[in-house]
């Protein structure tokens, strides 16, 4: 145990900040959560699809395309130049780093949903897992990816095979879809279930190690200190306004950036819109009993019991009380086109959330340039097999401890140079 780091606060009350409080917790730490909302899991982690993927998934890569009836990534109007930047370093890193970033999500997310599968185990903890995931490719340009998809899966031992609409027919007989696929990969290993039920319950298990949550309360600002402490000037109705610790771990999604530009660390995190839709199941037969990835659209659809959660549409578009009808009308024809007969589609209840992600699509783990300031941003709309093996490498890293993984390509000094 790295006994520099004895009280550490947390930024940060998602899946992010919540496994990396546990982690570190279990470590001996003195471990306070500090969230800006009432509850924890009520941004991003609320957005999730709910896939524990590791062999689907992949680095979020976006390409522009106009807001159309069908959009597959939602533009505002307007000229953006810092989005026209950061979707330009994604294609370039979808471009010359796909297999290698790749390669470390799968590897990062499969460690992340073995730990998961540990931590519902030891805590006793409810879950709506269902198994394996069918990945899909509506377009020829998509489907010629799955190769190198294919190579990364082998490299990775994930069991994968390729199916047309016949085999994917056999494997799920509810699955009666009229559009037309240009290729499919069935990970049986692969996973879906409720996040948010995950985050809560891992609540639950970190503060039984003694962590502190403090909610409603934000961070201003953060500063290093003489003689190697931290401080948070924080606007809290139960705290004091100025806090001191050991270490920080920032996990506060769009919030980091702002948090750590004064200590010198610029994250190039951009701000997406996810789109989600809950409906409740009409048909058992008719619905789906694994869980789809539609990669066209970024669309995901898995089975929580007798609902369905569809999630995906990203968006370059302000946050809005009001969400984008075309959006919803498309989250739910991309489910009708593969389980028509599934749910009660007029009966779908709607909401979008903000997230963070990077241009190469990886998540940041570790310390910054401040040695006693952390980081563990940008797992993405799809990222909860990530997010818990990111922050247990995290806790191992803050520990002076071997990670179990690789971190290369995960560190900040990776990203920033």
């Amino acid at each position: 145990m790295n006994s520099t780091h004895r009280q550490i606060a947390v930024i940060g009350g998602g899946l992010s900040g919540i496994c990396s409080a546990y982690f570190l917790a279990a470590k001996g730490y003195q471990v306070a959560v500090i969230e800006r909302r009432a509850h924890v899991a009520e941004e991003a982690t609320f957005g999730d699809s709910g896939l524990l993927a590791p062999g689907r998934v992949r680095g979020m890569a976006t390409f522009a395309c106009r807001f159309q009836d069908e959009p597959r990534v939602l533009l505002a109007s307007g000229a953006d130049f810092g989005r026209r930047r950061w979707m330009r370093q994604t294609r370039q890193a979808q471009q010359h780093e796909f297999a290698e970033n790749k390669l470390r999500l799968s590897r990062l997310s499969a460690y992340g949903q073995g730990l998961t599968l540990q931590l519902q185990a030891h805590h006793n903890m409810e879950h709506e897992n269902g198994n394996g995931v069918l990945h899909l490719f509506r377009q020829p340009a998509e489907a010629a990816r799955m190769p190198h998809l294919q190579e990364a899966a082998q490299q990775c031992e994930f069991k994968h095979q390729a199916l047309d609409a016949t085999a994917i027919r056999t494997l799920e007989p509810a699955f009666s879809s009229e559009a037309k696929l240009a290729g499919a990969l069935y990970y049986p290993d692969d996973m879906a279930g409720n996040c948010v039920l995950f985050a809560k319950q891992m609540r639950n298990a970190a503060q039984e190690l003694g962590v502190s949550f403090h909610f409603d309360s934000t961070v201003r600002t953060l500063s290093a200190d003489f003689g190697g402490r931290v401080s948070l000037l924080l606007e809290s109705p139960h705290l004091a306004s100025h806090m001191q610790v050991d270490a920080v771990v920032v996990a506060a999604g769009m919030s980091s950036a702002r948090l750590l530009q004064p200590l010198d660390t610029v994250l190039p995190l951009r701000a997406l819109q996810s789109y989600s839709a809950l409906v409740p199941v009409k048909n058992p037969d008719d619905a789906p009993s694994m869980a789809l990835y539609d990669d066209s659209y970024k669309v995901a659809m898995t089975r929580l019991g007798g609902r369905i959660r569809i999630s995906g549409l990203l968006g370059f578009v302000p946050p809005s009380q009001t969400l984008p009808p075309k959006a919803l009308r498309n989250l739910l024809k991309i489910a009708g086109d593969y389980y028509p007969n599934a749910a009660n589609y007029n009966q779908a209840h709607f909401w979008s959330n903000t997230m963070a992600l990077l241009p190469h699509g990886l998540p940041v783990l570790g310390p910054t340039r401040q040695g006693n300031v952390f980081v563990n941003v940008g797992h993405g709309a799809t990222g909860w097999a990530a997010t818990v093996g990111s922050a247990r490498l995290l806790s191992d890293l803050m520990a002076g401890e071997e990670p179990e993984i690789p971190t290369d390509g995960l560190l900040p000094r990776d990203l920033l140079g």
